[in-house]
This record gives C-alpha cells, structure tokens and sequence, in this order.
C-alpha cells in the first residue's frame, strides 16, 4: 500500500470515527479488516490513531484556522481530510513536510471531495503552517 493509498484509508477511518462516536479507534480499523476484509498499513493505523489521540488539539488549529466560518459547517470530508493533514504537520513524531502534507491533502480532496473544498482545505492548512 502506497503512503497515498494510506492517507487515502486515514481518511475514510477517521471520516468513519466522526460517524460513530461511540466506536473507538481499534473498533474502527478492526472492523475495516476483520468484517469488510480491507487492507490497511502500519502507515495508515498511525496517521489514524495519532489524529484521535490528538483530536482535541487539532480540531483547535482547524477552528482557529477557519475564519468566518463555523466548525460545525465543515463538511465531514473535508474535515477528515483537515484533521489528518494537521496531525501530519503538527503531531506525528516525525511531521510531514508542509508542502507534502498539503499536497496530498488537495489530491484527497480532489479524490473524495467536491471541488469547492480545495480552497477552503488550502487556505485552512495555509493558516495552520503560519501559525505552527
């Protein structure tokens, strides 16, 4: 599995985790591989399980970073794909280049988002690098 196709299977567990509240992360991956027969990588648990561990102060950044806009307004895909990137640029051990992680996250918006969130995704991370 590519480190693309990782961030790609990220983002649909943590789009999955915003869905079921009451399901902890391992459920999450658990049932991806157990009951749908999914492949993961070691690649893809990380950035999943450290966005969890860490969504607190992510969704703070993303909050801070999303001026005029409400939280609660950002679409689901998009906010997963926020919240990876953030946690990609501020939480891994070792982050992310800045312009790697926005890069993909654009490539995933443009995968599984629509259009109009490729904008409001770069302008957000743009905010989150500035005031790292």
């Amino acid at each position: 599995m590519t480190r693309r196709e990782s961030r790609e299977k990220a983002v649909c567990y943590l789009y999955e985790y915003a869905s079921q509240p009451d399901r902890t992360a391992e459920e999450i991956v658990e049932a991806a591989v157990e009951e749908r027969g999914e492949s993961t990588s070691g690649f893809a648990r990380l950035l999943f399980e450290t966005t969890v561990q860490n969504l607190t102060e992510i969704d703070a950044r993303i909050a801070d970073a999303s001026e005029n806009w409400s939280f609660k307004r950002i679409g689901k895909v998009s906010l997963a794909i926020l919240r990876l990137a953030t946690a990609e640029l501020c939480c891994l051990p070792e982050p992310t280049p800045e312009e790697i992680a926005v890069n993909e996250a654009l490539e995933l918006a443009r995968l599984l988002d629509t259009e109009k969130a490729l904008p409001f995704i770069n302008g957000v991370l743009a905010k989150i690098i500035k005031n790292k």
